[in-house]
């Protein structure tokens, strides 16, 4: 337990979120760029659009069972191309599109597109399947199919297409899908242009086997594969989180640099992840970032998680972002 994130990190910086109201305890990032912060808060079923610094220009909320509302916010991303959000709602199956002040735009059915894991910054959608012809399906944003990738056995049966589904390790960086195939070592990001290999792990040891796809529950199990959970690929690293274990990666040698278990401190509480810690000396310690965008790790921390390393703050402020650059 002697790799912490500092000692990769090349900048880090700190965003408190400066809003007009206080924002619900675990509010989500859905995107971050240098310019542009958006974040969800499930407990008011809101969206609010900050400034690079932190700075809140909109909020909003659509709850409800109007046509131009939403019941939950499933999938939220940021459409670069046509400076739109993305609400994929799977309670109606629909697809809602706002503008950048919050303001209705358009929403279409979505029961087509099936399982829908991730959203682009471009607007395409990916799902990946148990059924059909194939594991991973994109669709653009007029949720018409674009291609399909890793087509099954045709020998397989629904078990075994349940686990390639379940066991798929999924990328969750918010630029480009990326994925880790459940009997392979190659990771793979879904192009314009194709599927364009990431880095090869040497995996030997951290994977199952073929003849285990039909033991699903066996393997979700085991800490010993690296199968099923998510994970993060940026600047030269590949970050996995396997239930009770984190792995770092590097991505031009394929071999694992750190590791860290889960640790039983009492009371049925776990502390897992690497630490990063700051300049007052306090730690911070969590198993995956909140968002990944290029090559910045960002982390959303409770105000009394940091407020001795950012002046002026309150415990009772809202959240602060931890931003590595890598």
């Amino acid at each position: 337990d002697t790799f912490t994130w500092n000692s990769i990190a090349k900048n880090v910086r700190m965003i408190p979120l400066k809003t007009e109201k206080l924002m619900g305890r675990n509010p989500v990032v859905k995107y971050f760029s240098e310019n542009l912060i958006i974040v969800s808060d499930n407990a008011t079923q809101s969206v609010y659009v900050f400034d690079g610094e932190g700075q809140e220009k909109i909020s909003f909320s659509h709850y409800g069972p109007g046509p131009k509302e939403y019941l939950f916010m499933t999938r939220i991303n940021y459409n670069e191309k046509d400076s739109l959000i993305l609400l994929f709602d799977n309670g109606k199956k629909k697809l809602l599109r706002f503008d950048m002040e919050g303001k209705f735009v358009d929403a279409r059915p979505a029961d087509a597109s099936g399982n829908i894991l991730q959203i682009d910054s471009e607007g395409n959608m990916f799902s990946v399947n148990r059924e059909g012809k194939s594991l991973v399906t994109v669709w653009n944003d007029n949720l018409q199919l674009r291609a399909e990738y890793l087509p099954f056995d045709t020998l397989y049966n629904d078990s075994q297409r349940l686990s390639c589904q379940m066991l798929m390790g999924k990328g969750i960086n918010s630029d480009t899908f990326r994925f880790l195939p459940v009997l392979g070592d190659t990771v793979y990001a879904v192009m314009k242009e194709g599927l364009n290999p990431v880095c090869v792990l040497d995996r030997n040891g951290y994977k199952c086997s073929s003849d285990e796809l039909n033991k699903m529950i066996d393997v979700q199990d085991s800490d010993d594969y690296m199968n099923g959970e998510s994970f993060y690929s940026f600047s030269s690293y590949f970050y996995y989180i396997v239930r009770s274990v984190v792995q770092l990666w590097n991505m031009s040698t394929g071999e694992l640099i750190a590791w860290h278990r889960a640790e039983h401190i009492g009371n049925y509480q776990y502390i897992w992840g690497f630490r990063y810690v700051f300049p007052s000396g306090n730690e911070f310690r969590k198993s995956s970032f909140d968002y990944v965008y290029k090559d910045s790790g960002v982390f959303i921390l409770q105000a009394d998680e940091c407020l001795d390393d950012v002046e002026g703050l309150t415990a009772d402020d809202n959240p602060v972002l931890l931003v590595l650059d890598f």
